[in-house]
């Protein structure tokens, strides 16, 4: 391990400090945003989930898209996996919730070409199955379900869902690709992203070896074409030999996805002791968060562009919830990894962002989008790409790393 990263001089936190923080942590998932999608998501009578929820649960459109159903049955299933034993009165109700999306995905959302996008209320197609990452939540919420019940069908679909998405990959919108990829053709950073946490969800459920392999293919495809050393960016779409097209598309950069992808390739880095990648994914987080912050107004900016642009995207300069949650988990797996102090100012940094900005102590959960200068953009709780995800999963990340730095001391 390089020394840049790694100095065992430098003092650590402080046991009672990073306490606090736990408890901080667990006090928002278990009373602010785990009650709220108890209370206001569960739809009993169609199966399912409203996730379309207004700053007070408000539901605002009852429409049912898929990847945020499966999100949700991964939540409540990893909740009772994790924390069943904790709260045992709690356990029955989470796979029970569970159970409700679960079952409808499974009746409802199923085609031969994978699962569709988007469904009415009821469970009557909307939007066509050319999103494939519908078919990655689905799997991980099928494998988590799993898990905690032992429901056979889960299993077998899951597998059956896993081997559908390997042969879509090579092209995974099918025959509703819009691009014309002989004239240019990109490869997006989501994949291997997807297939990285897909090595952490699924152990157990698919063969060991298997699972290797998807994570070694994601970790080349991220090390030798997303990860520009000489440029110090992590692109986020290259051309399939690395190189950066010099179009909007090609000088996209996420910080979001960025950070997202590079805790997912430490964590996996650290369990296979492979420290050259380590030494990598820590210069690049530095990168990414350099570059990504807005060192004016504070947090990150959704997109930019590599050379200073205007970026594609009209929302580029708001403030996303995810993009900082995911910063979390980064900063402080990478601090707990090395004890370097720049790791844990960055964590306070984004810690003091998030938790003065997207909270809504009225009503609970937080809130999605800000403008520019923090303030609130809009009091969705949840809809097409928000929902009980993202920050509970970030939260349950952090409060694992921090109890195991605790149990070190």
């Amino acid at each position: 391990m390089s020394q840049e990263h790694t100095n065992s001089d430098q003092s650590r936190v402080p046991n009672h400090e990073l306490r606090q923080i736990r408890e901080r942590y667990e006090r928002e998932l278990f009373q602010q945003i785990i009650p709220f999608w108890e209370r206001f998501s569960p739809d009993v009578e169609a199966g399912g989930y409203f996730t379309c929820l207004d700053r007070d649960g408000t539901v605002f459109d009852t429409d049912k898209f898929t990847w945020m159903q499966a999100r949700e049955v991964w939540t409540f299933a990893e909740l009772a996996y994790r924390y069943g034993d904790r709260f045992p009165e709690k356990k029955s109700r989470w796979i029970d919730f569970a159970h409700l999306g679960a079952e409808f995905l499974y009746h409802h959302a199923r085609t031969e070409e994978g699962y569709y996008f988007a469904l009415d209320r009821w469970g009557k197609p909307l939007v066509v199955p050319y999103n494939l990452f519908s078919d990655y939540f689905v799997l991980a919420a099928f494998s988590a379900y799993y898990r905690v019940t032992g429901e056979e069908w889960a299993r077998r679909e899951g597998i059956a869902l896993f081997e559908l998405i390997q042969r879509r990959k090579p092209c995974p919108k099918g025959r509703w690709t819009k691009q014309i990829p002989e004239t240019r053709s990109l490869r997006a950073m989501s994949f291997p992203m997807m297939d990285l946490w897909m090595y952490q969800v699924l152990k157990g459920f698919l063969p060991s070896e298997t699972l290797l392999s998807l994570a070694e293919e994601a970790k080349r495809q991220i090390l030798n074409l997303h990860i520009d050393r000489k440029e110090r960016v992590v692109f986020e779409r290259v051309a399939p030999d690395g190189s950066h097209p010099d179009c909007m598309e090609g000088r996209l950069l996420n910080p979001g996805h960025a950070l997202e992808t590079l805790w997912f390739l430490l964590h996996y880095a650290e369990e296979q002791g492979d420290r050259e990648t380590i030494d990598q994914v820590l210069e690049a987080m530095l990168w990414t968060a350099d570059r990504g912050w807005d060192s004016s107004q504070g947090g990150f900016f959704y997109y930019q562009d590599w050379k200073g642009y205007p970026p594609e995207k009209l929302e580029s300069d708001m403030k996303l919830f995810w993009v900082h949650v995911e910063a979390l988990c980064a900063f402080l797996l990478a601090y707990r990894y090395t004890g370097n102090q720049t790791f844990w100012e960055w964590f306070q940094r984004v810690d003091a962002y998030t938790f003065s900005h997207f909270p809504d102590p009225s009503y609970g959960e937080w809130y999605g989008y800000l403008h520019r200068d923090g303030s609130v953009a809009s009091t969705l709780k949840g809809g097409k790409w928000k929902g009980f995800f993202h920050i509970p999963r970030a939260l349950m990340v952090c409060i694992d790393i921090l109890r195991a730095m605790e149990g070190k001391r």
